[in-house]
């Protein structure tokens, strides 16, 4: 089954200090199933990645790998992004930051789960009617 992945949940799949069982399942799960982020999850994953790399929590060495993998898993990136209203709207109603919103709104309109390791989030998800991935 497709699923949504959050930033969070994909650099747990690189960086052992982050891996849980959960995500480790998730990542067993993009290699035969359909991933989908929105168009924001690209800037989230490489900043984090690199403030990683900044905190010496990750070799910089090892970021050209890393985007390799991630390419190969062939996400698959949202082409509709929401309005800055409707992101505001999603935020209010379910006490998310806006980029939280975003997700919540891909799963949303995808009707699939969201793989999510931010509380706001894994809370806001059910209350929307979202199963958790």
């Amino acid at each position: 089954m497709a699923f949504i992945v959050d930033a969070s949940v994909a650099i747990a799949w690189f960086v052992k200090g982050q891996a849980t069982e959960y995500t480790n399942a998730l990542l067993h799960r993009a290699v035969r199933e359909r991933v989908h982020v929105p168009a924001l999850w690209h800037s989230e994953f490489a900043n984090a990645l690199l403030v990683l790399a900044h905190r010496r929590k990750l070799a910089p060495e090892r970021l050209g790998g890393i985007f390799d993998e991630i390419d190969a898993l062939e996400l698959l990136t949202d082409s509709e992004p929401p309005s800055a209203r409707e992101l505001a709207e999603l935020s209010r109603g379910f006490s998310l930051s806006a980029y939280d919103a975003v997700y919540l709104e891909l799963a949303r309109r995808l009707r699939i789960p969201i793989a999510a390791r931010d509380g706001p989030l894994t809370k806001a998800a059910p209350r929307a009617g979202i199963p958790l991935a």
